[in-house]
């Protein structure tokens, strides 16, 4: 007999068949599983075991169901949340040209357009209806191909514009989409014959309040929970109001008639850039993003079934004419919006070359969002509760929408999913090996100079007090360890260190010495002149990190390191390499080649040293 849950508070109430989710989670299991050794990418394996459970005859958990409340308050802010927390505003900011055109008139565009191509294929549908299926449509799925960017070793910049432009395409097109649905109940309401130019101003003013609004409160409240977690030091609880912020802003961002999909964002954004990595120590936030990780990937993996589970086969074939077309239209206007953006901005240099601008086209995949904006569109435009059902509005087209929007994610799921992939290879974005990216890896940290060696020869010379040395040691000491262990998550994220990614590592940890240097300086702990001298080495490692000419001779992995961190071995050996914990008496550990130690338990999912890249071996751990 199923184990059944009754929530019997105001908000909801709803009986959910607590073995249905078990079973759900457990062919998500499967599935990944199954995904990784024939080689399909996930998100349409889970589609895909959707649709045959359902044919099996195993029916969705009772109380849950695909709807607005489900989708938009419990499953898409921690995807949201999850995907903004690992974007950098320094990518943002060199990409912001080509995102911002992709974003604001290219949404739009493409919406009006292929509105205008239905239109004209399916005059029957009045133009406001097509006009909200092609807002429902347009967004993009930046899970499903940032999984095939990492794995077929698409250029960062590449990746950063991409997932830029879905994160924000998402927010305003839920935005855009509620807009138009207000449009549509007022007509359906006041039995007006067409759109009104007051309509148009009303509508243009909603999406501007909505936009500003949600974005103003993602600051707030992001900059708010990012002051708190600077003066609390407790992984768990540093978890547990990301958590809170997550889906309390959404919530709040509802209920002030605000965007909860750019509040979420935003707000992640500013913990991601500035919370995990000023006010977090490196084991807390390797807590942090581990736990935001499991939680996107277990969402993922219920919303994906849960899709497969809810496609009405029936509904889809009554419609695919419609849906058919949709595509075609949705492929083109991309194709169009893409190209003529990619002429834009070229124009000077070329920032998008062409085989970009089709992996762009064609990597448009639809997912979760689309959706979430179909299933929330309301039954009845206008309920009068009088026990007249004669009385109440229905929705136009309410099953037409849900069916071309639910085909249309299939369609480009399963034919773009499974052709990406290919076009990618042919494109030359896959072939680099984890040989040639750690070559590129050496030589670009093998430009940096030793800071720490710096600080000695200072204090030996006489211009660093003893005070000044230790301080600056201690503060070096602390960023050292932060990026050793931003080494251990790149290589447990990627199984290699991407080179893009490890510039942007190792340059920030360069920028936060400056700032110790300053912080000391402004102390009285340092003179001027020696500030100056050291700010001086900092910036000149800075400007060679992104130097195309390497005139220095390569180094080993670990002279590398010891460059990057200023770090001997000797004093590596006295903390674990992965989460800097001193190592006690009695604890298991392993030893790297390079002498290197780590705790057994910290090298589960990480099978080469963050030091040296060696590979490790496990042969269950030495006793220090």
């Amino acid at each position: 007999m199923p184990i059944l849950y009754r929530d019997h508070s105001k908000v909801l109430d709803m009986i959910i068949d607590v073995n249905g989710l078990i079973i759900i989670f457990a062919i998500a299991s499967i599935v990944a599983i199954l995904a990784k050794l024939i080689r399909w990418p996930y998100t349409i394996t889970l589609v895909l075991a959707g649709i045959f459970v359902v044919i099996l005859g195993l029916e969705t958990p009772a109380g849950l169901t695909l709807d607005r409340d489900l989708i938009f308050h419990i499953l898409l802010p921690p995807l949201l949340f999850e995907g903004a927390l690992h974007m950098r505003l320094s990518h943002l900011k060199e990409n912001a040209k080509i995102i911002a055109l992709l974003v604001l008139p290219g949404l739009m565009l493409s919406v009006f357009l292929v509105a205008a191509l239905l239109n004209l294929a399916f005059p029957v549908y009045p133009f406001i209806i097509l006009l909200l299926i092609a807002a429902i449509i347009i967004p993009t799925d930046p899970a499903s191909i940032l999984a095939f960017y990492k794995e077929m070793k698409v250029p960062k910049k590449l990746r950063s514009i991409v997932e830029g432009e879905s994160v924000f395409d998402d927010g305003l097109a839920i935005v855009l989409f509620g807009v138009i649905l207000t449009v549509i109940i007022a007509i359906e309401t006041t039995g007006a014959a067409g759109v009104s130019s007051q309509n148009v101003v009303d509508g243009v003013a909603q999406f501007l309040k909505l936009s500003f609004l949600g974005v103003l409160l993602g600051i707030a409240l992001g900059y708010g929970a990012y002051l708190v977690l600077r003066r609390i030091n407790d992984k768990f609880t540093e978890v547990m109001i990301t958590v809170i912020l997550a889906f309390g802003i959404f919530a709040l961002a509802e209920t002030v008639e605000a965007s909860g999909v750019l509040a979420v964002v935003v707000a992640g954004l500013i913990l991601g850039n500035y919370g995990t990595r000023v006010a977090m120590a490196p084991s807390s936030r390797m807590t942090l993003l581990n736990f935001w990780s499991f939680l996107a990937f277990a969402v993922t993996s219920f919303l994906f079934i849960m899709v497969g589970m809810s496609v009405e086969l029936s509904d889809i074939w009554d419609n695919i004419v419609l849906i058919i077309a949709s595509v075609l239209c949705l492929w083109l206007a991309r194709a169009l919006m893409v190209f003529i953006i990619g002429r834009i901005v070229n124009r000077k240099s070329t920032e998008l070359p062409k085989r970009w601008q089709i992996t762009m086209w064609w990597g448009g995949l639809r997912g979760a969002i689309p959706i979430a904006m179909a299933l929330s569109i309301p039954v009845y435009a206008l309920f009068i509760n009088d026990g007249n059902p004669a009385n109440d509005i229905y929705f136009p087209y309410r099953d037409t929408i849900i069916a071309v929007t639910f085909g249309v994610v299939l369609s480009t799921l399963i034919i773009q999913g499974f052709t990406l992939r290919p076009m990618l290879r042919r494109l030359g974005f896959y072939g680099v090996s984890k040989k040639e990216a750690e070559a590129e890896e050496r030589e670009v940290a093998a430009l940096l100079k030793d800071s720490m060696d710096e600080l000695s020869t200072l204090q030996e010379d006489g211009e660093l007090s003893k005070q000044g040395y230790d301080w600056l040691t201690m503060r070096f000491g602390q960023i050292n360890s932060q990026l050793i262990t931003e080494m251990g998550s790149l290589i447990q994220e990627h199984g290699f260190i991407p080179k893009e990614e490890y510039i942007f590592t190792v340059h920030e940890a360069l920028e936060q010495k400056k700032k110790a240097i300053s912080d000391a300086w402004a102390r009285n702990l340092i003179s001027g002149s020696t500030g100056e001298k050291l700010i001086f080495e900092i910036e000149s490692q800075i400007a060679a990190l992104t130097s195309e000419t390497a005139e220095e001779k390569l180094r080993s992995p670990v002279e590398i390191l010891r460059s990057v961190t200023g770090t001997e071995v000797a004093s590596i050996e006295r903390n674990c390499g992965i989460c800097m914990d001193l190592i006690g008496p009695g604890q298991s550990v392993i030893k790297c080649r390079c002498g290197t130690i780590f705790h057994l338990n910290c090298l589960e999912n990480i099978d080469r040293c963050p030091i040296c890249i060696a590979p490790l071996e496990k042969p269950g751990g030495l006793n220090s």
